[in-house]
């Protein structure tokens, strides 16, 4: 049923299976709610449950139970994000009155440009591209409008500082900056943040696409409301594709159970919809400057998985390593190298594979 709902318009076909599927007596709704959130896809279930008008009944087939609470995830998330989209169209004001080069990564250059929509896309912060160069001045202007590298306290009123040592850490090992938060106040809205990164690949993969290269590429936008920046389209796909194959496979985020969801291979299809040809050739141009080919095939295979043709077979066909062992490996980058023994589509919906992994899956060299 996910999988069906899992796109920004459903045909007579896949209307009909959605329909098929609710009138069934064997569906755990329980369980749909919960991967339906888990997967970060309960807007769009929402708006699909009043557009299609899913809660009723039709030829004697049930519609679905409990319908608000999918069309209030929905309308609950429009709101949130206009609180979000008003904020952050602050935050790129003032980068630009203090001449901060930057580009928008994700979150609202999604939402806007390829969604075409704010209220079905979960937006949890704001990813900026920025020059390490930059970060001082960036800093500067994030701290004048209250924010704070840190976490928000158990009262939710103030942001606590990191530690010198987790300062110290990610400043080593990551290409991202300390995320900058500032209390929201909202029951919505716990808190603003606003991420700032240097590179769309971790240090530790030996690969690098700094933000000074990619920003010369970036192109303009309108977002939040307000003249701003994004990454061009060869650029902005393949940090799609670092970004999915970085939380997918590191060992963080799969003990959370959040290393695969749905909404990431949904952002990474309908983003390719929008390459044209000469733009796949410089993408396959682009993977192999950057020696990223693997991970780009990896996040393009398995959205073809879950939406067959999303993605050109000749551009597949051309980035296919000789090796597709590497698919079901994961930890390389947490340097335990471990191999799942549940195929994509079983560890997908399969919530207990954080706890797995920890008990059963054996590194290897």
């Amino acid at each position: 049923m996910l999988l069906v709902l899992a796109r920004l318009r459903l045909d007579a076909d896949h209307l009909a299976l959605a329909r098929s599927l609710a009138a069934r007596d064997d569906l755990d709704w329980g369980a749909f709610l919960d991967a339906a959130a888990r997967h970060k896809l309960l807007p769009l279930v929402g708006r699909h449950v009043h557009t299609y008008r899913l809660d009723r009944a039709v030829e004697g087939t049930k519609g679905f139970p409990y319908p608000w609470v999918f069309t209030t995830g929905h309308v609950g998330n429009r709101q949130r994000n206009q609180a979000l989209h008003d904020e952050f169209g602050l935050v790129f004001r003032e980068l630009a009155d203090a001449g901060v080069p930057y580009a928008v990564r994700k979150g609202f250059s999604l939402a806007e440009d390829v969604y075409h929509d704010i209220s079905v896309r979960r937006i949890s912060d704001l990813d900026l591209l920025v020059d390490r160069a930059d970060a001082p001045a960036a800093r500067d202007v994030l701290t004048r409008m209250g924010y704070v590298q840190g976490n928000l306290a158990a009262d939710g009123d103030r942001i606590e500082p990191f530690k010198r040592e987790t300062q110290l850490f990610w400043r080593l090992n990551l290409s991202n900056q300390l995320p900058y938060l500032k209390p929201g106040n909202r029951p919505d809205v716990p808190e603003y943040n606003v991420d700032l990164c240097h590179d769309i690949f971790q240090r530790k993969s030996g690969r690098s696409a700094g933000a000074a290269e990619l920003l010369r590429r970036r192109v303009p936008a309108v977002l939040c409301g307000t003249d701003t920046w994004v990454a061009a389209p060869v650029d902005a796909l393949l940090d799609l594709c670092s970004h999915l194959h970085k939380e997918a496979t590191s060992l963080r985020f799969i003990e959370d159970s959040v290393d695969l969801q749905i909404s990431k291979f949904l952002d990474v299809g309908l983003f390719a919809a929008r390459l044209t040809g000469a733009e796949w050739g410089d993408f396959t141009d682009c993977t192999k400057q950057y020696d990223a080919t693997e991970i780009a095939y990896y996040a393009l295979h398995h959205t073809d998985v879950l939406y067959p043709g999303a993605i050109p077979a000749e551009v597949l066909d051309g980035l296919r390593p000789e090796d597709t062992g590497y698919l079901d490996q994961y930890g390389t980058l947490d340097g335990r190298t471990a191999r799942w023994s549940l195929p994509f589509l079983e560890r997908l919906f399969d919530s207990r594979r954080g706890r797995d992994s920890a008990q059963s899956n054996v590194p290897h060299a």
